[in-house]
């Protein structure tokens, strides 16, 4: 007898008409995963263009275990999860676990001694992948509860999946649309009570981080010092954010409180977005939209 309950909703869903799950052959689906969301979404390679999205928000999930239970059901009421004839198929993860290394210093056999400097790992719990950042010249290594590797290999058994980390997909996609002559730019991604700060200037990428927040105070508190650390000016800089943040919310209104100047981001470019996507704000599901240019 199945006991386990819901503990997830949708939050948004959107398709094109065009859109039709046997095109799925011609069509790139890219997942993000985090403790509090799993979001989907459905590109044609053959059209450059995203057609479909999915949004599900995961409630009072606390444990990996829990959230691979709920990722489940959530496969079992999704056609687009059950599809696997996928072009390719890309998954990216959300979490404090990574560490970047120059590419020349890298030797795979001591991924994991790279990434114990930076987490608190369980070699009986975590699976460690890497990816390599093209346009970086580093490599992401990074580790994923073994419970919610397989669960989500469990989805396409048939075939191959990409796993990255969510950091690989923001730098890859802020490197590719920044403007480097600008000088030292800084970008946030916000999740809920999570926010990812990235520095670009003209050499590239300078400071990439997750930092976990309970407040606007704590927000607030790590901006300001990575900030004070890359020797950026509050009253003269202009942050950029994406993600889960609003022109209305308490987050914001903090950043614009400290921070001179303070803007959305755009989604990103050279991919198109049927019209069913208008209604977004555009700095809304950049993670997601970012997996398209990942190789």
């Amino acid at each position: 007898m199945n006991t386990i309950n819901t503990h997830f909703r949708l939050s948004y869903q959107l398709q094109d008409e065009a859109f039709q799950l046997s095109q799925a052959g011609n069509c790139n689906l890219y997942i993000a995963i985090s403790s509090k969301a799993m979001r989907l979404a459905v590109a044609d390679v053959e059209r450059n263009k995203f057609v479909a999205l999915e949004d599900y928000e995961l409630i009072t999930v606390f444990t990996p275990l829990q959230i691979a239970e709920q990722l489940r059901l959530i496969a079992d009421q999704s056609p687009i999860l059950q599809e696997q004839c996928w072009l390719n198929i890309r998954i990216s993860i959300s979490n404090q676990f990574f560490t970047l290394v120059p590419e020349t210093l890298f030797d795979p056999a001591h991924q994991e001694d790279y990434l114990r400097l930076h987490s608190n790992l369980d070699p009986q719990q975590h699976v460690i992948l890497y990816n390599r950042t093209f346009g970086l010249d580093a490599v992401n290594i990074f580790a994923i509860d073994g419970v919610l590797f397989r669960m989500l290999r469990s989805f396409f058994q048939e075939r191959s999946v990409h796993f990255t980390h969510q950091t690989s997909a923001l730098i890859k996609s802020l490197l590719h649309q920044t403007d480097r002559k600008a000088g030292r730019t800084m970008h946030l991604f916000v999740e809920r009570n999570y926010v990812t700060v990235v520095v670009i200037d003209e050499n590239g990428l300078q400071f990439c981080n997750v930092f976990h927040y309970l407040s606007p105070e704590d927000f607030i508190y790590f901006v300001i010092f990575v900030m004070q650390e890359q020797k950026m000016n509050p009253e003269q800089e202009t942050i950029t954010a994406w993600g889960d943040i609003t022109p209305d919310s308490s987050l914001f209104n903090m950043l614009k409180k400290y921070i001179r100047q303070v803007k959305f981001g755009k989604r990103p470019t050279d991919v198109g977005y049927s019209y069913k996507f208008d209604d977004l704000f555009d700095h809304r599901y950049f993670e997601l939209f970012s997996l398209h240019f990942c190789e």
